[in-house]
């Protein structure tokens, strides 16, 4: 059974366990040669997307070390979340709303236990008008510093929200 098979199938059986396998799997990817790999980083943000469109903040949290820190918004202290509690709670609050999560990501860039990486998420919106809830796109980078076990130390999120569900361009997220 492939991977992709294997993911397909814990997701219809409604497990949460993909995360966790995400993180198992970068660890061991990492642990013989010491070194992070675009395939470690490709995992984790599957695992990452997916949490994100199933709204589990569980499984957003098993992602990150303990001590993690999560900038929402780089520089801004109400953004930046410090510790797997602060992590959950931020996820709960933020996904509540959301509905219909589409993600992918481009290929990572690595570059020792760092990685940067783009997100193209569409999702509906609370309604910030009368008219009801909105498709809006996030246009998302992510600067990942991973520990050693695969897990992530630290995630700055840099992202522009533009209105309406957009594709991405040809080419978008390409090595």
């Amino acid at each position: 059974m492939n991977s992709r098979t294997h993911r397909r199938t814990l997701l219809r059986a409604g497990m949460a366990a993909l995360p966790l396998a995400a993180v198992t799997s970068a660890a061991r990817a990492a642990e013989p040669s010491g070194r992070l790999t675009t395939a470690d980083v490709s995992r984790w943000t599957d695992a990452y997307l997916e949490a994100w469109r199933t709204k589990n903040d569980a499984a957003a949290v098993r992602l990150f070390t303990p001590d993690a820190v999560y900038e929402a918004v780089p520089g801004v202290a109400a953004q930046t979340f410090r510790g797997r509690d602060a992590i959950g709670r931020y996820w709960r609050d933020i996904t509540s709303g959301q509905s219909d999560m589409t993600g992918r990501h481009g290929v990572p860039v690595v570059t020792g236990n760092r990685a940067a990486v783009e997100l193209w998420v569409t999702l509906r919106a609370p309604a910030i008008n009368p008219d009801g809830d909105h498709w809006v796109t996030f246009l998302e980078s992510n600067v990942l510093l991973f520990a050693p076990d695969g897990r992530c130390r630290r995630n700055t999120e840099y992202w522009n929200l533009q209105m309406g569900r957009l594709d991405p361009p040809q080419g978008w997220g390409a090595a």
